[in-house]
């Protein structure tokens, strides 16, 4: 089994503090950064612990990219005071799908697959 220093409450402590239909404002803009950075911060410090298991690798890095890209949009979006929430839904989706991956792999205790046991 995987030991890695990532709870499920480490998870819990970057979300996004936004849901679906709500304005894109500075306090989205500031919580994302916020997200993102908690995340990152605590992504980089177990990054060498992962490195050989491609699962958990792929859901740390997708989460990580996917906290990263609505940040940016969030943005983009309060800087040229742009509030749609649309414009941001495609990003607030790839959000939703990281974290439900991270989520059913920290809650499965990082069972990893190596890939010379996939018969690879």
């Amino acid at each position: 089994m995987l030991q890695v220093d990532f709870t499920m409450a480490d998870l819990q402590s970057s979300m996004l503090g936004y849901s679906e239909g709500m304005l894109v404002n500075e306090d989205v803009l500031r919580k994302a950064n916020r997200a993102y950075k908690i995340f990152h911060d605590k992504y980089l410090a177990i990054k060498d612990q992962i490195k050989d298991f491609d699962e958990a690798r792929y859901a740390f890095l997708y989460h990580d990219m996917s906290l990263e890209y609505f940040a940016k949009q969030a943005k983009l979006m309060v800087r040229a005071g742009n509030y749609n929430s649309l414009d941001i839904f495609g990003n607030y989706l790839e959000y939703i799908d990281s974290y439900n991956e991270l989520s059913a792999l920290i809650r499965n205790d990082y069972v990893p697959v190596k890939s010379d046991e996939k018969g690879v």
